[in-house]
């Protein structure tokens, strides 16, 4: 799981360091270089003060190449990974989007990951950052815990 995560955020600051990549909200946009194919989905999130920001996705080519997730697929896990971002965040109101997000396929355990960051002001008032990852199945199907909770880990 920690190989992918490393070259996963390698290949986005790849990416990141060369032409900025732009794309319309819901259009799948794709971007080749150094023998890598990455693709970007741009979604619309809700910050806890009902601002609105964009977030990028970068999505790993597996879940396009491989896994053969269509568009409209992959647009829904990223709105739903925009929506549960804050679920174990306790100031929500304060809550805000990153503009940047993976969407990514964790093969060892057989799941698609959504790695989404933000802030989010802790009980002083002071802004933490907020990592959280969202698990879903390799059909795009949100994993639950045992008491049918989305399986969402915030660090």
């Amino acid at each position: 799981m920690k190989n992918i995560i490393i070259s996963s955020l390698i290949a986005v600051s790849v990416f990141s360091c060369s032409d900025a990549v732009k794309s319309e909200k819901g259009d799948l946009v794709t971007k080749e270089g150094n023998g890598v194919k990455l693709y970007y989905l741009t979604v619309e999130g809700e910050n806890g003060d009902d601002s609105k920001q964009d977030v990028e996705f970068s999505i790993n080519n597996v879940l396009v190449d491989s896994l053969k997730l269509k568009t409209a697929k992959i647009k829904d896990l990223c709105e739903k990974s925009v929506l549960y971002a804050d679920w174990n965040v306790k100031f929500k109101p304060t809550y805000k989007h990153s503009k940047t997000a993976m969407l990514v396929f964790d093969a060892e355990e057989q799941q698609i990951v959504a790695y989404m960051s933000g802030t989010a002001e802790n009980a002083y008032g002071t802004p933490d950052n907020i990592s959280s990852s969202i698990k879903f199945s390799k059909t795009g199907q949100m994993i639950k815990d045992s008491d049918g909770l989305p399986d969402i880990m915030t660090y």
